[in-house]
């Protein structure tokens, strides 16, 4: 059996990899986001995974990289939104202090 197992749905099968593939590329995606050619080659035979997988495995990673660093882009841009509203009415209702010039 090989070190990876397959399962399937409807009629492609999706790759499940072990606790040790997805560490070893893991560990190359936070090296390079974009895996090279002779890496690629050395990786495929290091996990028994085909060069194929591996440039899938790499291209689905940016864009779950994508996806979060947008989702923590848009959850600071509410929280900033959120503090300046908080803000603004926060000096609702309250009179600012009246200064009148004293003439001599």
């Amino acid at each position: 059996m090989s070190a990876y197992r397959k399962t399937r749905t409807r009629d492609k099968y999706r790759i499940v990899y072990t606790d040790r593939q997805r560490y070893e590329l893991e560990n190359e995606f936070n090296v390079s986001k974009y895996i090279s050619i002779p890496r690629k080659a050395a990786l495929s035979s290091a996990l028994a995974l085909s060069e194929r997988q591996i440039k899938i495995w790499f291209q689905n990673r940016r864009a779950k990289e994508r996806k979060l660093h947008k989702k923590r882009h848009d959850i600071s841009s509410r929280q900033l939104n959120n503090s300046t509203d908080a803000d603004s009415t926060s000096d609702a209702g309250v009179e600012s202090p009246t200064y009148y010039q004293t003439y001599s």
